[in-house]
């Protein structure tokens, strides 16, 4: 493939202004794609537009922007899950320190044990888990390139199993 640019489907070394406007519209026909239907919006004929999609390899450029689309959609939920876990860490934190000021403040007549356990145990479960989840995200995969592993936590709103919250 020494003939491609980078991206194989930006305008190749050597291809025509007019194969190009061909496979762009080839390759924004989506699932409908066709090379009748190229070939009846730019009024050439089906031959010519079939060896210019055969010549420049129309199909294999097609494949290569799909799964450089699914790339940058899964670098995109990669990096909401990393928000996420970084909102739920600071959030635990913030649990935490105000679950430690109300027992200070408030005293047991309206923190019962009961309570302030589930509180307690809630904020460092979001706490561990994000920070497990924050750790865990980056794997090593056999080519030895950075693998994104998504695992999503979420917490179950207090509602523990023996204790309860309020």
């Amino acid at each position: 493939m020494g003939k491609w640019t980078d991206n194989p489907w930006e305008r190749q070394k050597n291809e025509s202004a007019k194969a190009f406007e061909a496979f762009s519209i080839y390759l924004n026909l989506g699932s409908e794609r066709s090379i009748t239907k190229v070939a009846q919006e730019l009024n050439k004929t089906r031959t010519l537009i079939g060896r210019w999609s055969s010549e420049w390899s129309w199909q294999e450029r097609v494949r290569a922007w799909e799964n450089n689309l699914q790339r940058e959609a899964h670098k995109a939920a990669v990096k909401k899950v990393r928000d996420m876990n970084a909102r739920h860490e600071k959030m635990a934190v913030v649990i935490q320190g105000a679950a430690m000021e109300a027992l200070k403040k408030i005293g047991s007549d309206m923190v019962t044990p009961k309570n302030f356990a589930a509180i307690v145990r809630l904020a460092t479960e979001l706490e561990r888990k994000s920070l497990i989840e924050s750790v865990d995200s980056v794997d090593e995969n056999t080519d030895g390139e950075e693998e994104e592993t998504v695992r999503i936590y979420l917490p179950d709103n207090g509602r523990m199993e023996g204790s309860s919250v309020g």
